[in-house]
């Protein structure tokens, strides 16, 4: 019998492509159709279905929004973080990958692209992807200053 008192944990799980070769990140270009950041450019991501892992649940939405599958040793951990607004927590990922547009589906949203990061303020970002993008250029400042 199933317990009924047992609270599953909503959480959003998120990310983007990483090209170092360009140095540039894949991002997706939200439509007005959502209720929740119309036609802002955020990550690829959702919340949690049943038990999924995090990770898990990233892997999903990357093959749902962009028809692409990646390996779980492929995907790296940017951060994680309570978000206040939405009262979950938010994991955000990175998959390293060099894969041309023409290689990807856009399963909703208004469109999707690489984006230089020297760019990137010239795009209306979401909050969140503008402090996780934030996050992901010092950590590859501090591992290029490290000799990483």
């Amino acid at each position: 019998m199933a317990d009924n008192n047992a609270k599953k944990e909503n959480f959003y799980a998120g990310g983007f492509l990483y090209n170092p070769k360009t140095r540039s990140v894949l991002l997706h270009h939200r439509d007005d159709k959502t209720l929740i950041h119309p036609n802002q450019w955020g990550f690829f991501g959702g919340l949690n279905e049943g038990d999924e892992l995090p990770k898990e649940c990233f892997m999903r939405e990357l093959k749902e929004e962009l028809g692409i599958e990646v390996g779980e040793n492929e995907v790296k951990a940017l951060c994680d973080y309570l978000n206040k607004d939405r009262g979950t927590w938010r994991y955000a990922f990175y998959v390293q990958s060099e894969l041309d547009k023409s290689q990807m589906t856009l399963g909703e949203g208004a469109g999707f692209d690489w984006i230089p990061l020297e760019q990137i303020s010239k795009y209306d970002l979401t909050e969140k992807t503008k402090k996780d993008l934030e996050t992901f250029v010092q950590k590859q400042k501090e591992n290029e200053y490290q000799g990483d």
